[in-house]
């Protein structure tokens, strides 16, 4: 008789250092409590930071390397140590840890 395969459960995961990445992006921050005081315009404007848009409409390059900076490390971090090189993933989804990914 052939070997009978388990079925995979799949669970809801959360990326950890991605997410770590976009709230340190000072940007994302200024438009959440822009949008949580209900400031409408200036969420918008601070979202055009994270495309390195200044307040004036003109584009600067610091600004956006400061806005994508953090968000560019948690992507590098997930994709290393979430990856092939340490498969951190592997090694949490194995001891069963819930909900928490690299």
């Amino acid at each position: 008789m052939g070997r009978r395969k388990g079925r995979r459960r799949y669970s809801m995961t959360i990326p950890l250092a991605p997410i770590v990445g976009l709230i340190a992006a000072p940007a994302v921050r200024e438009s959440v409590t822009a949008l949580m005081a209900g400031d409408i315009p200036r969420a918008m404007t601070s979202a055009g930071y994270l495309l390195g848009i200044d307040g004036s409409g003109k584009f600067n390059f610091d600004l956006l390397m400061s806005n994508m900076g953090p968000i560019a490390a948690g992507l590098l971090v997930h994709k290393f140590v979430g990856g092939a090189p340490l498969n951190m993933n592997r090694v949490l989804g194995r001891a069963r840890v819930p909900f928490i990914r690299i």
